[in-house]
């Protein structure tokens, strides 16, 4: 019992290490633009007047959580939380792969494990799934959540089957993406116990299953379903145009597709004597394919929105990682002093991998700047109702707690919304690309008509009025719209 507990804990320290070579995205850079249904009932912001946090929620469960942890806590238990899901990440997927692999047990087997995995990870190739799609990365965003896929297929290899359907429709219920995600993975469970004839187990995953993932598909479907066609067909499409690198397969797919592709393949012959996981890896990949050639061959935007793709954010880690693991199974460690050359070789790559995240490449560094912005623009936050700002200005709603006229990147999920949002969107870009100020005033009182803007955000190598600049920066230029037009 002891020794068992001495794993967990070597185990949970090298999760750790792990979690530490990875520089988090300040907020609000990034997906995590998602989070403002949470914050937008703060007292300290004027969110609650935005048009964005007043359009239908996709992510319930998400903004709940995340509402009652800022609440008691602070905005930075968002940092926490990231870096837990990170350090799950690791421990879940080693979990797995030792269950395939038991010899993995050895602490020197997990010393080059997690060396290779935190290569991997920051790698990228061999850690991200299909479609630019990755289960977990620097930024905190529902999608993360997708780890607790990980212990869901941990916990089934346990024959805890209530823990097992739990964690992947909590996962399915924070990122609803992965609903029809969490079917495929059901289904390979569900044929697996069917060819062990254990039917107890399958009456057992029917109703958890069912009873867990049913709030949350009720949800979505009253209230993103329940649209005119015409108005849905429309949605659809302007969302093709705003997301081809994730929806459009004929977009993305490439040579390096099909090397995943191949990877995966790879990793379910090695595990060809292990059907507890081999059959469930095997539906949960094979749904996917075919999905994903149907949508290659029709074109439909409604079958490519539910991204049957996005299964590969699960299996290219675990595919990548059984094959390192079969490889490291395979090592004779005979030299001398091997443990203190295996951990040091583990130190190294981890302070590299360190010193490269938060000071070489240092992702956060050029976003300080709009932090900087975002600071001198909250110094008039009193006299401010609305901003129009340049559309591709995604953090600024959340960073300055003021409500945005429109930006590009964040989006509207009901499709009749993000018709309305495409046109708020088309408004912006008319005034931002006027070639002379009655243009600017033209489009100005189109936008008026629907928002009261107060005032407007200009680059400073943009047209725009000779009127007072409220804030000091080279960059840009924020000026009242009284007066001014």
């Amino acid at each position: 019992m002891i020794d068992k507990l001495n794993k967990k804990v070597v185990l949970v320290f090298f999760s750790i290490i792990f979690g530490l070579t990875i520089q988090q995205f300040l907020l609000f850079k990034g997906n995590i633009a998602v989070i403002i249904h949470a914050i937008e009932i703060f007292d300290y912001n004027k969110l609650q007047y935005d048009w964005i946090a007043n359009q239908t929620d996709h992510i319930p469960l998400f903004t709940f959580f995340n509402y009652f942890l800022i609440k008691f806590f602070s905005i930075n238990v968002i940092y926490v939380l990231h870096f837990i899901l990170l350090c799950l990440c690791a421990y879940f997927l080693f979990s797995i792969c030792e269950n395939v692999y038991p010899q993995l047990s050895k602490i020197n087997f997990k010393l080059i494990w997690f060396t290779i995995f935190i290569i991997i990870f920051h790698e990228n190739s061999f850690f991200t799934g299909l479609a630019g799609q990755r289960l977990i990365d620097q930024g905190y965003q529902p999608a993360s959540y997708g780890v607790l896929f990980l212990l869901g297929i941990y916990f089934f290899l346990l024959d805890k089957t209530f823990l097992s359907i739990l964690f992947i429709c909590l996962a399915a219920s924070f990122h609803p993406t992965y609903v029809i995600h969490s079917g495929f993975l059901i289904l390979g469970f569900f044929l697996y116990y069917l060819t062990e004839k254990k039917f107890s187990n399958i009456y057992k995953i029917l109703i958890f299953y069912s009873l867990l993932i049913t709030p949350i598909t009720l949800y979505i479907y009253i209230n993103f379903f329940n649209i005119n066609n015409d108005i849905a067909v429309l949605g659809r499409q302007i969302l093709m145009k705003r997301i081809p690198h994730h929806a459009d397969i004929h977009y993305w797919f490439s040579y390096k597709d099909v090397i995943s592709i191949i990877i995966y393949l790879v990793a379910l012959f090695l595990m060809k004597n292990k059907k507890k996981i081999l059959i469930p890896l095997s539906i949960f990949g094979f749904c996917s394919i075919l999905l994903s050639i149907i949508q290659f061959f029709l074109d439909l935007d409604s079958l490519a929105l539910i991204f049957p793709w996005r299964s590969s954010v699960f299996l290219m880690p675990i595919s990548s990682m059984i094959i390192v693991s079969f490889f490291i199974t395979l090592f004779k460690l005979d030299f001398r002093n091997k443990k203190l050359i295996l951990v040091l070789t583990l130190l190294i790559v981890s302070l590299f991998f360190f010193i490269k995240s938060f000071f070489l490449k240092n992702l956060n560094s050029e976003f300080k700047n709009n932090i900087i912005l975002s600071n001198q623009i909250k110094k008039h936050y009193s006299s401010i109702n609305s901003i129009l700002a340049p559309i591709d200005m995604e953090s600024l709603r959340l960073n300055t707690g003021l409500p945005i006229f429109i930006n590009r990147k964040h989006h509207p999920f009901k499709l009749d919304e993000v018709v309305i949002w495409n046109s708020r969107l088309n408004l912006a870009k008319n005034f931002y690309t006027a070639k002379n100020f009655n243009e600017q005033k033209i489009a100005l009182d189109k936008i008026y008509e629907i928002e009261e803007i107060s005032h407007i955000l200009f680059k400073s190598d943009q047209l725009y009025p000779d009127c007072p600049n409220l804030i000091n920066n080279k960059k840009f230029v924020l000026v009242p719209i009284i007066n001014c037009y």
